[in-house]
């Protein structure tokens, strides 16, 4: 299988692996990327004499570091695939080098088909996913070549370029939401695009390069919105909590599900806590006497894939909403990040 798809970046891996003398070294990828981790360790193999570990575990975001496994494994080092630096601790136990994975897939095929789809539209909100933020630029360039105003936001909160949204940060958006009529997201999926249209109220289009198509998802806004306010009313009437704390080390809110607790209590409502590390939509099932789980993990656990849940699964944001009664449409705008 070739790798031409996108820029692994080995060189920098290996020149860790050399820099440090790494023995054994654990590598992790995204789902989307793991079809080419024999390849990749193939290609490593010629040039170094390392051990290497292929983590077969799902991999949903920076957030999700196989610490642990690392550990046990005795390895080296971590070179995570697919996401920039999440974790906060300047002094992780094993060394762990992040590689964003950009894509080389061109867009020349692609920006007819956005220019029709944003006729009507003048002021452009320009954002992306890691694999596709070297793209911005360009892109920036062609729309205003064609008289459209464009905006990308600067570096914040957990990201590390320009115009870079994460499933649980779109800080980048907020950044220039009042001054866009639609933001305009180059990513394969709709998964950061639906954070962008939840946090703004703005529309959204998504530009697909794998698909090789310009996607409105209002559709998938509504629906989304419809449920989340769905569980929400739940939630408001609801006896038993049952309240996931997220041991990854990227997800481990302890202190902000100890909050939630205490919201719970003082509405005169009973709440359990529970550990979790991979979700899984079967794992609600044998807690019937819960009548709502609160993700105090990801917060996109209670959003993505929730019909399928089994149970209602709230934010944190969404538990507060439901206990204080604040019922005004724009609250939702916070889903993402903590009320704590």
């Amino acid at each position: 299988m070739v790798l031409s798809v996108y820029n692994f970046d080995l060189d920098s891996v290996l020149k860790e692996i050399e820099n440090i003398g790494a023995k054994r070294v654990l590598l992790q990828f995204p789902e989307g990327l793991k079809q080419y981790a024999i390849p990749i360790v193939e290609s490593l193999r010629r040039s170094s004499d390392a051990i290497f570990f292929i983590s077969m575990d799902p991999c949903y975001g920076g957030c999700d570091v196989a610490l642990d496994d690392g550990l046990r494994l005795k390895a080296d080092l971590i070179v995570h695939f697919g996401h920039t630096e999440f974790l906060t601790d300047s002094k992780p136990p094993i060394p762990i080098i992040y590689i964003p994975v950009l894509s080389n897939l061109p867009l020349n095929g692609l920006i007819s088909k956005l220019l029709e789809k944003i006729r009507g539209y003048s002021k452009i909100g320009l954002l992306a996913s890691v694999q596709h933020v070297h793209m911005l630029e360009t892109l920036q360039h062609i729309l205003e070549e064609h008289g459209f105003e464009v905006h990308i936001g600067s570096l914040c909160g957990r990201v590390k370029f320009r115009g870079q949204i994460l499933g649980c940060d779109v800080c980048s958006a907020l950044q220039v939401a009042s001054k866009v009529d639609v933001f305009i997201v180059l990513s394969g999926g709709d998964f950061h695009a639906l954070g962008v249209a939840l946090s703004t109220g703005k529309p959204v289009l998504v530009l697909d390069p794998f698909r090789n198509e310009v996607r409105d998802i209002s559709k998938l806004v509504k629906r989304t919105l419809s449920l989340r306010w769905h569980y929400i009313s739940i939630a408001r009437e609801a006896s038993v909590f049952g309240i996931l704390i997220g041991i990854k080390p990227g997800q481990f809110k302890l202190e902000a599900a100890l909050k939630a607790a205490d919201l719970i209590i003082s509405h005169g409502k009973k709440y359990y806590l529970f550990t979790v590390r991979d979700f899984s939509e079967n794992m609600l099932i044998p807690f019937k006497n819960v009548d709502v789980f609160v993700s105090a993990a990801c917060p996109r656990i209670a959003i993505d894939n929730a019909p399928f849940h089994g149970k209602p699964v709230i934010t944190l944001t969404e538990l507060f909403i439901a206990l204080s009664g604040n019922l005004d449409p724009t609250s939702l705008r916070r889903i993402l990040y903590d009320p704590y």
